[in-house]
């Protein structure tokens, strides 16, 4: 099925990804008002919710994929229907804002398939797009280490909520786009503060892109540089004595290889 839980779909992006889902030999299908606008979002909260709820409660879809991400996820977890959830899982795929409902999939114990959206399907490598189809049809073990997270600015909007997921023992996955250095600084900040990072069993770092700093160059008044990249913040507030893999091939760019939440640690080849 797919699905706008975030930012509305045009019909030109819902006609790719009806073309994307056929040609990959899945059956897509399209809830009543998927093109539907409140503002930037696609339709009322209610209104994604419910088509969310739909996919849950039909056994014929097996999977949800999402057109675009943006913002509005968190907003309609407390209307999602767990109980139908648990009770038949979905794939739900998608990242970016997408986060959330990986993050409220964690909580109800169910996997889901951090990767690229309709909307950014076109854009990513060949290979990491093939990589989607197979990992829907494939079996997937819970041996090894599990992964999750996502996007660092969306985990951060859900700490002290019932939607963080446990990350204890895992590998925590990271990437962020058009954040602020100091931001960045902030949330991890907001991480160690947590307790989240003495939870975890390592970090995984995807793509942080497109980053801004307080100068000129980025559009302030006087260049007030915040005076860290990203290894200088983890080395202050993450654990040194756990690992951390850097550069992975995830995030909001051309590279963007699908993982599993949930399941164990995929090897990632650049």
């Amino acid at each position: 099925m797919l699905a706008a839980p975030a930012r509305f779909a045009t019909e030109e992006l819902l006609k790719l990804a009806i073309e994307t889902v056929e040609s990959a030999g899945f059956l897509p299908v399209i809830p009543a008002g998927i093109t539907s606008r409140d503002g930037q979002f696609g339709g009322t909260d209610e209104h994604r919710a419910a088509c969310l709820n739909q996919g849950f409660g039909d056994p014929e879809i097996r999977a949800i994929w999402v057109l675009r991400g943006g913002y509005g996820c968190g907003r309609i977890l407390p209307l999602l229907d767990a109980e139908a959830f648990r009770r038949d899982p979905k794939w739900i795929v998608g990242f970016s804002d997408i986060t959330a409902l990986h993050a409220w999939a964690d909580r109800q114990g169910v996997a889901s398939l951090h990767a690229p959206m309709a909307g950014t399907y076109a854009m990513t490598e060949k290979a990491h797009r093939e990589e989607i189809w197979s990992l829907l049809k494939a079996d997937h073990s819970r041996d090894g280490v599990p992964v999750i997270g996502g996007n660092l600015s969306v985990l951060y909007s859900l700490l002290g909520t019932p939607y963080f997921p446990n990350v204890s023992g895992c590998w925590l996955l990271l990437e962020d786009l058009d954040e602020f250095l100091y931001h960045i600084d902030r949330m991890f900040l907001a991480l160690r503060l947590a307790g989240v990072f003495e939870k975890v069993h390592g970090l995984l770092l995807g793509s942080f892109s497109d980053l801004q700093d307080n100068t000129i160059a980025c559009g302030q008044a006087t260049d007030n540089p915040f005076g860290q990249d990203i290894k200088a913040m983890v080395a202050e507030h993450f654990p040194s004595e756990k690992q951390v893999e850097w550069g992975l091939p995830i995030g909001h760019g051309r590279k963007n290889r699908p993982v599993v939440l949930g399941s164990a640690w995929p090897t990632f080849a650049g």
